[in-house]
């Protein structure tokens, strides 16, 4: 029996859950994978002492749990066709900001970030946007979660492209008047595509892609962020809009992707449960 035939019965099962259940039972997954097997435990405590986050074993717990709501979250979008209105909301400063930046006509590229539950804000986004989304996405390592994962994503108009051509393909679909997301909290693939940025209390490489395809297009540029609510909603912000001068160079794209990261980075030490603090942030990329 492969993966997926294993996983099968998860997504029944939680697609028969009401929406406000998914955090009780999150919450203990949460506590499971963060308190009983400390799961990195004590990677996520350490990173949060060296950002400055007060009580670190209280704020990793709350990320844990998050973090188990998010993945029942995922399977309960698996289950059936969900109406992601009622799921996440856009504060008013966030609709004005989209609204001014699709008036310009150039286009959106998000420097987007493991925040809150991005997989359910990114389909909420693609669902209700009259641009065609397009994510760029690193892969699993484990092909048959792998496949659940973007087969999710794709049902509610998200169009996923892998890292391999992502920037050609990135610019292609910006200039045709889609937006393209583009995450800027993971480590780059390349370093020869990256900068050295402040992060968090520690020094990080930052992807350029997101700056590099606005200043290529004239995009605007928007950071955006989600949290989940008390209610158990996504909410979602914008942080940052950077609009490209005409002409801009490199050193205009790595100011952007610094100005971006620490905007990410305010955001998360406001809301520390809300990150995903068990990346390997600070690692060094693994190419030149």
């Amino acid at each position: 029996m492969n993966g997926e035939a294993l996983l099968a019965p998860l997504v029944r099962g939680t697609s028969a859950l009401v929406f406000s259940d998914l955090g009780v039972f999150g919450g203990a997954l949460g506590a499971l994978v963060g308190g009983a097997l400390r799961v990195r435990r004590a990677h996520v405590e350490a990173a949060m002492a060296r950002a400055g986050v007060e009580h670190p074993e209280l704020a990793a717990a709350g990320m844990y749990r998050s973090l188990g709501t998010s993945a029942l979250e995922l399977l309960w979008l698996a289950g059936q066709p969900r109406d992601l209105g009622s799921l996440a909301r856009v504060d008013a400063a966030a609709r004005e900001a989209l609204a001014r930046a699709r008036a310009r006509g150039r286009g959106i590229v998000f420097a987007a970030s493991h925040t809150g539950n991005w997989d359910l804000a990114a389909c909420a986004i693609a669902s209700g946007s009259p641009e065609r989304l397009m994510i760029v996405t690193k892969h699993l390592s484990m092909g048959w979660l792998d496949a659940f994962w973007q087969r999710t994503r794709a049902r509610y108009g998200v169009e996923l492209v892998g890292a391999r051509g992502a920037f050609a393909r990135g610019r292609d679909h910006v200039r045709g008047g889609g937006a393209v997301a583009m995450m800027i909290d993971q480590v780059p693939a390349r370093r020869a595509h990256a900068c050295r940025v402040e992060f968090l209390g520690q020094t990080a490489w930052a992807d350029k892609a997101p700056a590099t395809v606005a200043a290529r297009t004239g995009a605007t540029l928007v950071v955006p962020c989600a949290r989940r609510g008390e209610d158990g909603v996504q909410e979602l912000t914008v942080v940052d809009v950077v609009e490209p001068p005409p002409g801009a160079a490199s050193a205009w794209i790595e100011e952007t992707t610094a100005r971006a990261t620490r905007a990410l980075g305010r955001f998360v030490l406001e809301n520390p449960t809300e990150w995903l603090w068990m990346h390997r942030r600070w690692a060094a990329p693994k190419a030149a």
